[in-house]
């Protein structure tokens, strides 16, 4: 049996499910003998079968996504190749596949991307009728896409995310009193919740400016710049494209906090990159982000002004965030980019025993 690892969706500009998808291949390359269906992003050793076309990778332009169904439709392996795509980017016509459904916030929100609502809602649940098992990220997503689709929670897996914490690391000299900052990252889409940041500067704005990282040109910046511009906001908010990975590295090391207030989330990595950062956390409290973070973050309640002002006083009280800092270490110990991959050796074993025979004589590096 010979597993196929389909990248093809992957550019240059990875952002979560891109880094989920790197460090997950790169480690499963180092189990086992591997080919790939390539993108334009990074790939690991291996036999490349077919090099996916620039214009169909994630975020490439307004009709990538549309693109890519088409482009694999043309897509088919023979029956002693298992393909698994470490994202919910299937093969329309690969029968036995495994795909990773990181969320289902399309589904739930559908006016945030109407185009991705209806491959949520009318092409994946049939894609997951040619998938012998689904993998996820979180528990609480493995039971949200159970009971959405009806797939059978058997068949579900959990392969989390991680994070890399001789990569992320503390740099002290850049926390600096002088201008503190909250910071924000991902704010490209509408769940990540920047409006309702903006609608309790009141409890933030007299001692901290907002840094939006990763917040994409068009009308939903627009829409958040005209709203900074009616709250008398302009010398406090900064929004910042995408960005490479020092910077938000520096980002995070020099916060006061990362907000990260999402309406909803399928795991949620930047909070771990906080923490792994020494900063501390204001989060959701939404089931998924309760699971992973556990009692390493502060948790608000949306729309309530004084549990965002008990989160933001939080932030001057030293013990408090101690507190919060020494959980994140224990979870952090635990989303390590190795657990996930052995949480992944395990789900593909556990559906097809046979790729034992495709194992690398090195054995598990």
């Amino acid at each position: 049996m010979k597993l196929i690892c389909n990248l093809s969706m992957l550019g240059s500009q990875p952002t979560g499910l891109g880094v989920y998808s790197a460090n997950c291949v790169s480690g499963l390359a180092k189990r086992f003998e591997l080919d790939f269906i390539a993108g334009t992003g990074l790939i690991p050793h291996g036999n490349i079968l077919v090099k996916a076309p620039k214009s169909v990778a994630l975020y490439k332009s307004k009709f990538a996504g549309l693109q890519r169904y088409l482009w694999a439709r043309s897509l088919r392996f023979g029956s002693g190749s298992l393909v698994y795509s470490p994202t919910h980017h299937g093969l329309p016509n690969q029968s036995g596949q495994i795909i990773t459904v990181h969320d289902l916030i399309h589904l739930h929100l559908p006016r945030q991307n109407p185009q991705v609502y209806i491959y949520f809602r009318f092409l994946l649940p049939r894609l997951l009728q040619k998938c012998r098992a689904v993998f996820t990220v979180s528990e609480a997503t493995r039971q949200d896409i159970s009971q959405s689709y009806g797939y059978p929670l058997e068949q579900i897996f959990v392969v989390p995310n991680g994070v890399d914490t001789t990569d992320f690391s503390p740099n002290p000299a850049l926390r600096t009193t002088s201008d503190p900052y909250l910071l924000m990252v991902g704010g490209r889409h509408p769940h990540k919740n920047v409006l309702e940041v903006l609608n309790m500067a009141p409890h933030w704005k007299k001692n901290y400016r907002l840094i939006v990282a990763s917040c994409s040109q068009g009308k939903y910046q627009r829409m958040l710049k005209q709203k900074v511009l009616d709250l008398g906001l302009t010398d406090r908010v900064v929004f910042k494209g995408y960005l490479g990975h020092d910077e938000l590295l520096c980002l995070y090391q020099g916060a006061s906090a990362l907000l990260f207030p999402s309406l909803i989330e399928g795991f949620g990595i930047p909070p771990l990159e906080a923490l792994a950062c020494g900063t501390p956390v204001i989060a959701s409290d939404i089931p998924s982000l309760r699971e992973v973070l556990d009692e390493a973050a502060c948790f608000i309640k949306l729309g309530n002004r004084q549990s965002w002002a008990d989160a933001i006083h939080s932030l001057t009280d030293s013990s408090v965030v101690k507190s919060h800092l020494t959980e994140g270490q224990k979870i952090l110990s635990k989303f390590t980019w190795n657990n996930a991959v052995n949480a992944l050796e395990y789900a593909l074993l556990s559906t097809e025993p046979r790729l034992e025979n495709s194992r690398r004589n090195s054995g598990i590096c």
